[in-house]
C-alpha cells in the first residue's frame, strides 16, 4: 500500500527524424536539456544519430526528445500527434533554421504514465514503511527507481547490491 504513494508524474518520449539541412548548424554531441525558464514544453533531446552513427539514414538525423514532468501535468491529457507536434515545434524554436519548413519523420512515440518517480516532502517515510513490510517477509526483494535515484546507475549498482543481498539469501536457506 505504501508504494501506491510515490508520486510518478507522466512523460512522452518522442523520436522524430529531420533532414540534416534544418539545422542551423550539424549537431556534434550527446543532446541538449532546456531549463523551464526559456518556457518549451520538452525536457530535453538526446541526439541518437550523433551518440549511434548509422541510426538513421545518411543525410538525416535521428532525435529523442522527453516531453512532460512533474510540473507539467497536463501533457497526460494530449493526444500521441498533440505531443509529437509540441516537440517539433520546441526542436524547430531551438535547433532549425528558422527558415525551415518541412515536417520531421515521425518515428516512434511512447507514453510512460508513471515515468520518474518524485522525491517529494514525506519520500523516505514511505521507503521506511516499505522496509517496515518488507522485514516481515524474509526473502523479499522489492527494488525499482524509487528507492536509490532514477539515474540509469544508481539502479544499476542498486540491483547490483540487492543481488548479492538475494544470493546470501539464498545460501542460507
Amino acid at each position: 500500500k505504501a508504494l501506491e504513494n510515490v508520486y510518478y508524474p507522466c512523460v512522452f518520449s518522442v523520436t522524430l527524424a529531420y533532414p540534416n539541412e534544418a539545422f542551423k548548424k550539424p549537431l556534434r554531441g550527446f543532446g541538449n536539456l532546456i531549463p523551464r525558464s526559456m518556457g518549451v514544453r520538452t525536457l530535453g533531446t538526446i541526439w541518437s544519430s550523433c551518440l549511434f552513427p548509422g541510426r538513421a539514414p545518411d543525410g538525416m538525423t535521428l532525435l529523442l526528445s522527453y516531453i512532460g514532468g512533474a510540473q507539467d501535468k497536463g501533457i497526460a491529457d494530449l493526444s500521441e500527434e498533440e505531443v509529437v507536434n509540441q516537440v517539433d515545434r520546441d526542436i524547430k524554436e531551438i535547433l532549425c533554421r528558422k527558415d525551415w519548413e518541412g515536417t520531421p519523420t515521425v518515428v516512434g512515440v511512447r507514453k510512460w504514465p508513471r515515468a520518474i518517480p518524485q522525491y517529494n516532502r514525506g519520500h523516505m517515510d514511505i521507503l521506511d514503511s516499505v522496509a517496515t513490510g518488507v522485514e516481515r517477509h524474509p526473502g523479499l526483494f522489492l527494488g525499482g527507481n524509487y528507492v536509490a535515484g532514477v539515474a540509469f546507475g544508481d539502479c544499476v549498482q542498486w540491483g547490483v547490491d540487492t543481488a548479492k543481498a538475494a544470493a546470501e539469501y539464498v545460501q542460507v536457506k
